[in-house]
């Protein structure tokens, strides 16, 4: 019963992958009456400042549609170019409203859900075909929202138009008694208050419809945790492919190690089950730094690399661990460890010089703090 529920109940939000997938399948988020009181918004707007304008333009151009012009009896051909040129001028006229409304129409919608294109939104869904499903999401609990949704729109744009016309009832039937240019630009007056009214009460309606169509849309994408266990296994692989890319991964590393091995100072030892490279640059700021460490057989390893280099190698149990514990590679060795790594380098340098010499110099004790001192399992010792 548990696995049932876990593989059918939808619980889990969407991943980033779910919410692409759902996009490349032409599933974008969208609020038709938030998009519908933008464009309303926008008309209202532009018959607001270009109305009057645009009302003189269309009384000339229809003054040159009702002339008549007695050259186009005798050449009739000239129909087509008047026609041509008084559709280009009322083109022009309305340019402003179609402009404004398209680049409006694009930025409700991406503001909203984003914009994208997908050839999988054009292909046939025979699924869509089937009665059952169909009469499911007709009489559904989103069917029956939709319908709440479309009553109260009727509703209440209904009542606004009503109280619109029983508010300029008198003026509207006084409009014929007006000059041409006068009637047009008092009948936009009206026609722009209409829609800003209308519009008032469809942004009522969006400020409800676009939380219930984000929480929809959220909803119907989100997943079932077999669902988010498969993609997790798609996206980031297998264990088992996983465990191979981590293995290459280390062996890169590794090797990466022991290349670095060569421009090492000196190795810091355990003797045998700790192992630690140190390089320092003589006259620089910067503390020494680990090129590689290791334990057991990894340890055995970088002290061959480091004889094979003629890399000097340093017995000191307390501070290879130390070094070991408390330092990443390619990182400066902390505070407390630089005398006692100072001293060995100094060491080294010493033996370096006086390989022409009889003289052997006195072998540094080198003294780790209480603070730096590690067991082989990484713990630190107490002392009495």
């Amino acid at each position: 019963m548990a696995e049932e529920s876990d593989q059918g109940e939808k619980t889990e939000e969407p991943t980033q992958r779910k919410l692409e997938k759902a996009r490349e399948e032409g599933q974008f988020l969208r609020s038709q009456d938030t998009s519908i009181a933008v464009l309303l918004i926008s008309v209202a707007a532009i018959l607001y400042f270009f109305g009057s304008t645009a009302g003189g333009r269309y009384i000339d151009l229809m003054h040159r549609a009702l002339e008549f012009d007695e050259s186009i009896i005798f050449s009739p051909e000239l129909i087509l170019v008047v026609f041509s040129d008084l559709s280009l001028q009322s083109l022009i006229v309305i340019s402003p409203i179609l402009g404004v409304t398209l680049i409006l129409a694009f930025l409700a919608a991406y503001s909203i859900g984003g914009i994208g294109f997908s050839f999988k939104a054009f292909l046939p869904k025979f699924s869509k075909l089937n009665p059952i499903t169909g009469l499911g999401r007709m009489f559904g609990s989103r069917g029956l929202i939709e319908l709440i949704k479309s009553i109260a729109k009727l509703v209440l744009i209904a009542s606004v138009i009503t109280a619109i016309i029983y508010s300029v009832y008198d003026r509207v039937f006084f409009l014929n008694l007006l000059s041409p240019k006068l009637a047009v630009e008092s009948g936009l007056d009206i026609l722009t208050l209409g829609i800003l009214l209308v519009t008032l009460t469809l942004l009522c309606i969006a400020a409800i419809d676009l939380p219930y169509q984000v929480i929809t849309f959220r909803n119907k994408l989100k997943m079932t945790r077999k669902e988010l266990r498969d993609e997790f296994k798609e996206t980031e692989g297998r264990p088992e492919v996983r465990a191979k890319i981590r293995e290459r991964q280390r062996q890169v590393a590794m090797n990466q190690m022991m290349h670095a091995i060569s421009d090492a100072d000196v190795v810091v030892t355990n003797p045998s089950h700790f192992a630690v490279a140190l390089a320092y640059e003589p006259g620089s700021e910067k503390a020494p730094i680990v090129l590689a460490k290791g334990t057991d057989f990894i340890a055995a390893t970088i002290k061959i690399k480091a004889s094979e280099n003629v890399v000097p190698i340093f017995e000191a149990p307390y501070l290879a661990r130390a070094l070991y514990f408390t330092t990443d590679l390619q990182k400066e060795i902390p505070v407390p460890l630089y005398r006692a790594v100072a001293e060995v380098i100094a060491y080294v340098y010493k033996l370096a010089e006086i390989q022409k010499d009889s003289e052997k110099p006195v072998r540094p004790k080198v003294e780790v703090p209480e603070t730096m001192l590690f067991d082989d399992l990484g713990n630190l010792e107490i002392r009495a």
